[in-house]
């Protein structure tokens, strides 16, 4: 729509001689320059937002990406009796032949110079792993430094699960279990904000306090 103007001559009738002395613009150009400026606003609005937006997805990114915890653990069996001996030495738990026996550590270490706590475990669901074999049972727990309190665990048919429980800065727990067989081992777990990452095993070294596997 072509622009439109008002003419108007402000000077007393007896005097208007000449063109006009004022031009004064169409109300619906005033109109339209508010509404631009309304428009640009908006926009501008939208982007302030879009741009928060976007920040919060990248600070979420990050913190999945750089997590403020981190757990490793590792796994490690050895056979209880020496193929050597072949059938000369048998080995029974609670009256049960076992044929094959291995001794299984589970190592759980805490690198970091801060506590991972029990909420940490999403929805109380714990750390499992699953070792594949037909017979397991707990038979002891190890922890340095001695006086940390490991997270409970459990044994539940071939899978042991972990926690929830607090898991101390520079703790490390052993969890000793007993296996018929040579065991494979897959970790699954629930963990929020927690890198979790496989080690090779470290030496096992037996504490004072761990009794032994077999008694006189």
């Amino acid at each position: 729509m072509p622009h439109e103007r008002m003419e108007y001559d402000a000077r007393p009738a007896p005097q208007r001689v000449g063109p006009p002395v004022y031009d004064v613009h169409h109300l619906a150009s005033v109109a339209s320059g508010a509404f631009y400026t309304a428009s640009a606003f908006w926009a501008a609005t939208g982007v302030g937002v879009a741009a928060l937006t976007g920040g919060g997805a990248i600070w979420a990114a990050l913190r999945t990406s750089h997590p403020r915890w981190r757990l490793t653990y590792s796994t490690d069996h050895d056979p209880l009796v020496d193929p050597l001996l072949g059938g000369r030495l048998e080995i029974r738990r609670d009256g049960i032949l076992l044929t094959d026996p291995h001794l299984v550590r589970i190592t759980l270490v805490n690198p970091g110079r801060r506590d991972i706590a029990s909420s940490a475990f999403d929805q109380g669901r714990p750390l499992h792993v699953d070792l594949g074999v037909p017979y397991l049972e707990m038979v002891g727990t190890v922890s340095e430094p001695s006086s940390a309190q490991p997270p409970p665990a459990s044994v539940d048919g071939s899978r042991l699960s972990i926690g929830p429980g607090r898991i101390g800065c520079g703790t490390t727990i052993t969890y000793l279990l007993l296996v018929d067989t040579v065991p494979t081992y897959s970790c699954t777990h629930s963990l929020l904000d927690v890198r979790v990452s496989e080690l090779p095993a470290p030496p096992f070294r037996r504490s004072p306090r761990q009794p032994p596997l077999v008694l006189p």
